[in-house]
């Protein structure tokens, strides 16, 4: 990850670990991954020498053991502090392991007097909640100091992992998961969504992953496809449809006699995206490999979903690292070709239609600006608001992510 790889990549990997230790690798490394500026300002503050100057293998032995002292309350100390002398030492760095065991030996008896003191009020947010300032301070901006203190502090916890199965399956599912030690529970709503509870054994491993019952699918998208305007046996386009959760979960919800046009700009997602495909067996979707302003403009649809690329700022908790990556530009960088999908859809959607847009960003300039811009071109569209289910008014409220599920962005519009 420090020389550029994605954090859902590098725990792809099968290491035949037992489940206690998968479960610690991933806390471990998504927790160090969140609170990387948090606990390099710490260790700044604990190292005689600057911590920023260290080779990179004693940066994230010392990353670790200072994560594990700090939140971390079943390693005991001398164990996180052995192991990152130890990590040091593997990582050729032997020269520098009695000052990584000096440094957390430290920090273990000083961890109460630790202090946080930025270069202002919103640095010192930021630090606390390990973000970058710019994104906190905009985020104050724009939310008030309450909610955006709400959304740093959900960012920096894990959410619940969710499966979406495929209609009528959900017994079926939950039976074969338990077989292989994996506990999950029914959510109320969305109809289709079970929450994952403990998974002793492997999630992917059974023949319930292997027959297409059920796919790994965050609350937001499945909440999202549950308001949307669809019956069995319509025609819907999914205009950004890798990996393929949305395009599976859109065939599942207009059934065989239905059809789903899938779409993509990347070679590489559209490959990902076709892999899926064929482990659920869906025979009503078709993938389409050419460029959009190619599209015949005769082919049309009852819905057409663009759910948009973007900065990702709805979805920090999971995906950890993109937090890093980030740079303010990155907020508008999409919104021309936002734009742009939505003016190469809404020729192809029937009298009557529907035309969605979506986003996993916070930001204003990525949502209510787009819907804002397109309708103001064309007033002929105007907005629609699906039902909302008792019991989540945060739907309507806001786009803010929650210690349970992420952050994201819907609109619903219909020609008039």
């Amino acid at each position: 990850m420090e020389k550029g790889s994605k954090v859902s990549d590098v725990l792809v990997t099968n290491r035949n670990l037992i489940p206690e230790d998968e479960a610690l690798l991933r806390e471990l490394v998504y927790g160090c991954t969140r609170q990387k500026r948090l606990l390099d300002f710490y260790l700044n503050t604990l190292c005689q020498s600057p911590f920023d100057k260290l080779p990179v293998e004693v940066k994230i032995s010392l990353r670790m053991g200072l994560y594990q002292l700090l939140f971390l309350d079943r390693v005991p100390a001398h164990a996180a502090v052995h192991e990152s002398v130890n990590l040091a030492k593997k990582g050729g760095q032997e020269a520098l392991s009695g000052f990584v065991n000096a440094v957390l030996r430290t920090a273990e008896t000083k961890k109460a007097e630790l202090e946080i003191k930025g270069d202002s009020d919103i640095d010192t947010l930021s630090i606390r909640h390990s973000h970058p300032t710019w994104l906190a301070k905009k985020w104050v901006k724009e939310y008030g100091q309450e909610k955006a203190e709400g959304i740093l502090a959900a960012d920096n916890r894990p959410h619940p992992v969710y499966l979406h199965v495929k209609p009528g399956l959900g017994d079926k599912a939950t039976e074969d998961l338990g077989k292989q030690g994996v506990r999950v529970s029914k959510e109320n709503w969305p109809s289709h969504t079970l929450r994952l509870r403990s998974h002793e054994g492997g999630i992917f491993t059974g023949e319930s992953f292997q027959q297409g019952d059920w796919i790994v699918q965050d609350w937001v998208p499945q909440a999202m496809l549950e308001m949307l305007p669809l019956t069995e046996g319509q025609r819907a386009w999914d205009v950004c449809a890798a990996p393929g959760g949305k395009t599976v979960a859109l065939a599942w919800k207009l059934g065989e006699k239905g059809q789903v046009l899938a779409t993509d700009a990347s070679p590489d997602r559209i490959k990902k995206l076709t892999e899926n495909l064929k482990r659920t067996g869906l025979k009503q979707v078709q993938v389409y490999e050419g460029e959009l302003r190619k599209f015949p403009p005769a082919n049309k649809f009852d819905l057409i979903w663009v759910d948009a690329p973007c900065s990702g700022t709805g979805v920090l908790s999971r995906r950890a690292d993109l937090r890093w990556r980030l740079i303010p530009k990155d907020v508008s960088s999409n919104v021309e070709t936002q734009r742009l999908l939505l003016e190469e859809g809404h020729g192809h959607v029937y009298p009557k239609g529907f035309l969605v847009y979506s986003t996993c960003s916070l930001e204003k300039e990525e949502n209510q600006e787009v819907v804002t811009g397109f309708l103001k071109d064309h007033p002929e569209w105007g907005p629609v608001i699906p039902p909302i289910p008792e019991g989540h008014p945060e739907i309507l409220k806001d786009d803010l992510p929650t210690d349970e599920h992420d952050g994201g962005f819907l609109s619903v519009l219909q020609r008039l």
